[in-house]
């Protein structure tokens, strides 16, 4: 503020000076030369929060036109709208996100898999020292396998359709 204040001044002394140029033959007016600049130092501003604080209270009114405005933001925008990012699962049909796994497919394969390691005949040894040997989930429907090198694990009810025989497939590398 007081710098605009010095940059008027001048400018209207300047605009004096060079019309009474033209009027007189001499200038009529002597003016002490100020400094083009006046630095101010910091602690002379004033304080510039006190305008930005909220000096009225707004009225009910006034808040909920702001909240249910059509503003991008507002909460009617956001929840008034239909969701354009769903899915149907096409194992079970239920409703997920787009690139997310579908929750109610999700449970059904923790419970299996929870069930798996309860049959573990020593649930001790499966939690705290975790065999060095591949392990083998054999279904009741599924046919007996003979191997020494894995550890195999029978599971006395018949594998769900929806989980595969072949979890890992054997990709051949060498085409």
């Amino acid at each position: 503020m007081l710098s605009n204040l010095i940059a008027r001044y001048q400018f209207i002394s300047n605009q004096l000076i060079r019309y009474s140029q033209f009027l007189f033959s001499s200038p009529t007016f002597a003016f002490a030369d100020c400094p083009s600049t006046l630095a101010t130092p910091k602690s002379s501003l004033p304080d510039m929060s006190i305008l930005l604080t909220q000096k009225h209270r707004a009225t009910i009114e006034r808040r909920r036109v702001r909240r249910h405005s059509d503003l991008p933001m507002s909460l009617m925008k956001r929840l008034g709208t239909p969701r354009q990012d769903l899915h149907q699962c096409l194992e079970c049909g239920t409703w997920h996100e787009k690139k997310t796994i579908c929750g109610h497919c999700y449970d059904r394969i923790r419970k299996e898999t929870q069930a798996m390691k309860d049959s573990y005949p020593n649930k001790d040894e499966f939690n705290y020292n975790h065999p060095q040997q591949e392990i083998v989930y054999v279904y009741k429907n599924d046919k007996k396998i003979q191997d020494n090198t894995k550890r195999i694990v029978e599971i006395e009810r018949e594998r769900p359709t929806w989980f595969s025989k072949n979890l890992i497939p054997k990709i051949n590398t060498t085409k």
